[in-house]
Parts: C-alpha cells; sequence; structure tokens
C-alpha cells in the first residue's frame, strides 16, 4: 500500500506572458524613479527591505499603472482557488506592494494572516538574490524530524520549501503560510512586488 499524502500546503507557481512580464518591468522601473516612489518606497522599521506596504494610501498597481499584471493575478487566484477543489470565490486586491531588496537585504518570517491569498511576482531576480523560504508548518513534525535525525532531501522530510526568484514569475499560496526572504548575496537589487487577495462577497 503506497504513503498516503495528508495536510499538504498548496503553491501556484506561474509565469507571466512576455508581453505582460515586458509591460510591468518598464512600468515599475519608471515608477521607481519617479518621486512619488522615492516618498513611498522607505526603509521598513524592523527589516532591511525598502518597501511600499507601510503607506496605505499606496498601491503599486495604481501608482504604476500596472493593468496587465493585476488581470494575471487576479486570473491566477481564481485557478488556486479550482485547483485546490474550491468552488468560484469573488476576489478583490486587499494590499499590493513593492519591495526592493539591495545587496545584503533580507526579511525576517512572517504571514499574511486575514487574508485569502497572497503572492510574490519578481520584476527584477538576479542570481544568488534571495530565495523565498516556507518551514514545514507543522511545528511537531519539525521537531520530530530534529529529535529522531529524519531531515532529508525528500520533500515529505525537508524542513523548509524554498523558490529561487525568476524574472516574470509568480508564486502564490495561501495567507496563513508563514515565510521569510534569505539575503540578498548578488550585487544588484532584487524587485519584487507583493500581493493580497482577500473574497470579496
Amino acid at each position: 500500500m503506497p504513503v498516503e499524502l495528508w495536510f499538504p500546503v498548496p503553491f501556484l507557481i506561474l509565469d507571466a506572458a512576455p508581453a505582460v512580464r515586458e509591460a510591468t518591468h518598464d512600468k515599475v522601473m519608471k515608477y521607481l524613479a519617479s518621486g512619488r516612489a522615492r516618498e513611498n518606497v522607505t526603509p521598513a522599521p524592523y527589516e532591511s527591505v525598502h518597501t511600499s506596504y507601510y503607506r496605505d494610501d499606496a498601491s503599486i498597481l495604481r501608482d504604476a499603472g500596472l493593468t496587465e499584471l493585476e488581470a494575471f493575478v487576479l486570473e491566477a487566484g481564481r485557478e488556486f482557488v479550482s485547483g485546490v477543489g474550491l468552488a468560484a470565490i469573488p476576489m478583490r486586491f486587499e494590499r499590493a506592494w513593492i519591495n526592493v531588496f539591495q545587496p545584503g537585504a533580507q526579511e525576517g518570517q512572517h504571514s499574511h494572516d486575514g487574508s485569502l491569498l497572497s503572492a510574490t511576482y519578481y520584476v527584477a531576480a538576479p542570481k544568488n538574490c534571495g530565495d523565498l523560504a516556507f518551514p514545514d508548518p507543522v511545528s511537531e513534525r519539525r521537531a520530530h524530524r530534529a529529535f529522531t535525525r529524519t531531515t532529508g532531501d525528500h520533500f515529505l522530510l525537508a524542513p523548509e520549501v524554498t523558490f529561487e526568484p525568476q524574472p516574470g514569475r509568480l508564486i502564490m499560496f495561501e495567507s496563513w503560510a508563514a515565510h521569510s526572504i534569505h539575503c540578498n548575496k548578488s550585487d544588484e537589487p532584487r524587485i519584487s512586488l507583493a500581493f493580497n487577495l482577500r473574497r470579496a462577497d
């Protein structure tokens, strides 16, 4: 009898079409050169990232005119919901912000509790710019693996999963999932956009 899988953690990984990727890149770089970005994208209070997250009146989708990406993320949300076996859920953006990780920057573990889905989209991602990392959310299993020395490379035994950033790639997950950003060890900035989606009904 095969081993069965229970309590999985779903992820959706999608690459934007070239037209969406190019339009998004050009608009974001133009935005970052603007006075609005200099006002909104500031150092985080407790992290080394520069972000617009703490500006309640800022939305990277609106401020940079990212209509193509907005449609792409909403469609990804619908695909995620369908992929986990749920009936269609009307969704809207709760937050949309930009993160700039200069060389040496990283971000500690956190989650986006209260939202339905969260996602990150990579605008610029040089090699070794910092993986997106998710620890095994079952703390008892992490402790068991460490105590019994049964961690391994197989996905059933891994204490965490990491995703290497790729320009034009979207990674979507349920908002409860804790995650962190490894250190940017490249000599260029890592630029990503982040989104929280919530129910619109």
